[in-house]
């Protein structure tokens, strides 16, 4: 059985500061050590699939090491019910890292 975890983090556009660099935060985040897989398919979201340790504080404190000018929000999910208006690729990503989470 899988014991991965999903979360979401969704930041605040409003106010970017002109020093926030996007794709140095992009890398950051997708390469930190414990990020598993990620989905990145709407401009201020990450889904990021972790281990089963990591929680909602975890994400918190890398956040606010790689992004500490922006606000954000972060929580687990669980993909028992999911509906949006997305490319085809960003629902096979939840069907394929989901699907022995659901078993």
């Amino acid at each position: 059985m899988n014991w991965d975890k999903f979360y979401i983090i969704t930041l605040d556009n409003d106010g970017i500061p002109s020093s926030f660099n996007k794709k140095v935060f992009h890398n950051q985040l997708t390469k930190t050590n414990g990020v598993i897989a990620w989905w990145h398919y709407l401009e201020s979201t990450y889904i990021i699939k972790v281990g089963y340790s990591v929680n909602a504080a975890h994400i918190a404190e890398l956040m606010k090491e790689i992004a500490p000018s922006k606000k954000f929000f972060t929580s687990e999910i669980k993909f028992n019910d999911f509906n949006g208006w997305l490319p085809n690729e960003a629902y096979e990503w939840i069907r394929e890292n989901t699907k022995h989470n659901n078993v």
